[in-house]
């Protein structure tokens, strides 16, 4: 297994070295160079979405809760791609931009852009913690090493492949992955439904419900179900992991089509996890924790030679994501926050700047993935966190004239400080230093209540309001006029 697992990761070291002779510019190593046709669009976007949490978070969640553990994965996220082909895939691309701030900087203005770059580096860095963690648990499991060995060898390998390759080599190699992780699920599956053990028939229909239920076992109140559906949905909706991979592609259609077809594949694959999830529990199957769940079922029923290829399969969700995500930091940290301040930077040096960046964005996700959360936390967090006022501003700025950089501000900052106090950040970091303290504070400091919710609506408003309360500007005119 440990030779397998190196020489399917040495195979990407290879696809990488290749990759790197093609990359001269940032635009080559952030976008591919915009080349990009219809099958490597859907490929990468899908490969990119069907993480770590997908493949092993999401089975163990529905094992426990039904359905109502999959409202994210696979159907909230299945709902969010296609949201982005409809809304933001045809106009980002049709803009021509690298990241989703460059487009805030031409509709809006460059305090904008910055502090949607500011806003965005945390979640993004959050997300790929999440995906170092999971390679992590099935390195030190396999090699039968501490967890935080494996999880500092996994982020040497992942920094090393990304920062070398750019993005093109990640789309090379995401369809050599999401191949391999099709067919290592669709044999786990296959192995189950045939071994005699696992029955639909045993399903039962309390499993069946989408209502979660509270820690005392009520049904969830209809704020926290809409919150939980708009985090998957609305939350990742303007994520730079996936927004990278249609900027490259070679057209505005082919970035939308590429998204349909992602969503597509997303929803039948994300459909295994589900009923491999669904059948354990109806079997009285119980992992050793909800993100081993599925790693555990494989161990205990497929031979050695198809348990290498399923691992095979997570690892590939795992790169598919984390390696986009380093890229997605590292083009935001460059093109939005450095480079303007350093715009003589010759075109070498912007490339190696990107490289840098990368690096350096894989070992802060390092130090957040040794945090102890669970994978499943970490992507809820990185899901919802901050996004709400970028969400507002950029679906208004591509498809309105209303507002301006006023009107967008104002939302960006009622939606970081709104998912701030709704996640019970203040409070958390309040008793960081001192617990007395914390415990003063009020109860909506330490999180309400579909947190998400009222960030997304609170964001609207105060664009909504800015936008109309603010005075227009009037336009300059020329010495001429």
């Amino acid at each position: 297994m440990v030779y397998a697992l190196a020489a399917y990761l040495l195979l990407n070291f290879v696809v990488a070295i290749w990759a790197s002779r093609t990359i001269k510019t940032e635009d080559d190593f952030f976008v591919a160079g915009r080349r990009l046709g219809v099958f490597a669009v859907a490929m990468s976007v899908f490969a990119t979405w069907f993480g770590a949490e997908t493949v092993m978070g999401a089975a163990g969640a529905i094992s426990e809760e039904g359905l109502a553990g999959g409202r994210a994965d696979p159907f909230g996220y299945t709902l969010c791609l296609l949201l982005m082909a409809i809304f933001v895939a045809y106009k980002l691309r049709e803009a021509g931009v690298m990241t989703f701030p460059d487009y805030l900087k031409i509709r809006f203005g460059d305090v904008a852009m910055t502090l949607a770059a500011v806003l965005t580096i945390p979640t993004s860095i959050v997300w790929a913690s999440a995906q170092l963690l999971a390679m992590g648990e099935i390195i030190s499991s396999v090699a039968g090493i501490e967890l935080w060995i494996g999880l500092a060898a996994g982020t040497v390998l992942v920094i090393a492949y990304t920062s070398l390759g750019g993005l093109l080599g990640d789309v090379v190699t995401d369809v050599l992955q999401g191949t391999i992780m099709i067919i290592g699920l669709v044999v786990l599956l296959a192995v189950i439904m045939t071994s005699g053990e696992f029955s639909l028939a045993n399903i039962e229909p309390s499993q069946l419900s989408f209502i979660g239920t509270t820690e005392d076992g009520e049904p969830e109140s209809l704020l926290a179900t809409l919150d939980t559906w708009m985090i998957p949905i609305l939350g990742s909706l303007v994520a730079q992991e996936a927004i990278s991979r249609f900027l490259g592609a070679k057209s505005a259609s082919v970035a939308r089509t590429g998204c349909y077809i992602a969503a597509g594949l997303y929803i039948i694959v994300g459909s295994i996890p589900l009923l491999i999830g669904l059948l354990g529990h109806a079997a009285g199957f119980e992992g050793t924790s909800t993100d081993s769940y599925l790693p555990d079922l494989a161990r205990e029923h497929l031979n050695p030679v198809l348990f290498i290829i399923l691992m095979g399969a997570i690892v590939s969700a795992i790169l598919s994501t984390v390696d986009t995500t380093l890229l997605a930091i590292s083009s935001i940290a460059t093109r939005n926050l450095v480079e303007p301040l350093n715009p003589g930077l010759s075109v070498a040096g912007r490339l190696l700047l990107g490289r840098v960046l990368t690096v350096a964005s894989g070992l802060v996700a390092f130090s957040v993935a040794s945090s102890g959360e669970t994978i499943k936390g970490l992507v809820e967090i990185a899901s919802s966190f901050g996004s709400a006022g970028i969400l507002v501003a950029l679906l208004i700025g591509l498809h309105f004239k209303f507002g301006d950089e006023r009107a967008a501000v104002a939302s960006l900052i009622a939606g970081a400080v709104l998912s701030f106090t709704g996640y019970g950040m203040l409070g958390w970091g309040v008793s960081l230093f001192n617990e007395e303290a914390a415990e003063a504070l009020p109860a909506y400091l330490h999180g309400y209540e579909g947190g998400f919710v009222f960030a997304v609506l609170g964001s609207l408003a105060a664009y909504i309001i800015v936008g109309l309360l603010a005075p227009r500007k009037a336009p300059s005119l020329t010495p001429a006029e």
